[in-house]
């Protein structure tokens, strides 16, 4: 959807068929291995990536459900039996409680994965460093590369360096706490 299109029902719908086609299409592509997916630092974006899906995923859920409540109770919902909307929306709400606890659980599982594999990368065939690694080697095993030291450019320890743990209005969005789930409505 582009910033000049309106969101209308048959664009939010176009959305979430395109969502679940390209994921569909990402599976594909993983499945099939090389030459698709054949470097870590590939798998580690697709999970950085997921990561980010799953947590939208557990707004989109908030998202509906606080729609319906708003419908609700507007008097705008009706039942297709002639019944009370009322336990059908509790159901619903219910469901997407526990959707969004599942999603940022599952958001929560990618950032793991994700974490574990960042320090993994590629080697070339024989075990060895691969080119932009033995770059740096390299330069290091040099007579006139001129490597000393750290502390003799640093004086201070890590800890006098670093600054102390973050504030919550520091991190980035994809570093903080999941969404929390809406609480259950009992009924009205």
């Amino acid at each position: 959807m582009t910033e000049q299109e309106s969101p209308t029902n048959e664009a939010i719908e176009r959305l979430a068929g395109e969502l679940h086609e390209r994921g569909r299409a990402l599976n594909h592509l993983l499945a099939q291995g090389p030459p698709g997916l054949t470097e870590p630092a590939t798998a580690y974006t697709v999970l950085a990536n997921l990561t980010q899906t799953s947590f939208r995923l557990a707004q989109t859920a908030e998202q509906i459900d606080a729609f319906l409540t708003r419908e609700l109770d507007a008097g705008r919902l009706g039942h297709d039996r002639g019944d009370d909307p009322v336990q059908a929306v509790t159901a619903v709400h219910n469901a997407l409680g526990q959707v969004t606890e599942q999603a940022a659980d599952l958001g929560e599982s990618f950032r793991r994965a994700a974490s574990a594999l960042a320090p993994i990368r590629a080697q070339d065939g024989g075990g060895e460093l691969s080119p932009g690694r033995r770059t740096v080697v390299n330069l290091v095993e040099r007579e006139d590369a001129q490597v000393g030291p750290a502390s003799k450019d640093f004086p201070r320890t890590i800890n006098e360096v670093l600054p102390g743990p973050a504030v919550a209005e520091d991190l980035p969005p994809e570093l903080r706490s999941p969404p929390q789930p809406p609480h259950p409505r009992r009924g009205r």
